[in-house]
């Protein structure tokens, strides 16, 4: 027998399961990781406005960052002359804002939601896992699609 789940993630986390997530996803697309205060990262914005640099935003659909422990923290990820930094806003969403210089707005809310939906997609995958470990399922195959969506064919393995 074979049942077969489409899942649509809802993140509501804290930011230590959100950072694991950015790493992961960063990780995936070959961005480098770091990390810094709010007030520092606004200093550099600033910066990087004085200097013509390029910036957009995009929500991490469909989340919430719990707001015990966040304190002012943000992940940066860099990849070239790109910054995509997520943050929480004011109500708790998940934000991605993308800086670069030479780089159009088009081309800057593209890779910030394409980060966003790896960051979705790592953070539902390690759940998902958790939970199936949690179970007490075996993982029978994982396959990578060539959307890069994963199948996940698991078997529940009775004592």
């Amino acid at each position: 027998m074979s049942t077969i789940f489409i899942l649509t993630p809802i993140i509501i986390a804290g930011w230590p399961s959100i950072v694991a997530a950015a790493a992961g996803a960063a990780a995936a697309l070959g961005l480098s990781v770091g990390q810094m205060g709010y007030e520092e990262t606004k200093e550099l914005l600033t910066e990087a406005q004085k200097q013509g640099m390029t910036t957009a935003e995009v929500e991490i659909a469909e989340s919430r960052v719990l707001a015990k422990g966040i304190g002012s923290q943000q992940i940066v990820v860099r990849k070239g002359n790109v910054e995509l930094r997520v943050t929480r806003d004011a109500r708790g969403r998940c934000m991605v804002c993308a800086t670069g210089k030479g780089k159009s707005k088009a081309e800057l809310t593209e890779m910030a939601e394409t980060f966003a939906n790896k960051v979705t997609q790592v953070y539902t995958y390690n759940k998902i896992m958790n939970e199936l470990h949690a179970k007490g399922m075996k993982i029978a195959n994982e396959e990578v699609m060539p959307d890069q969506s994963i199948r996940i064919n698991v078997r529940n393995e009775e004592n």
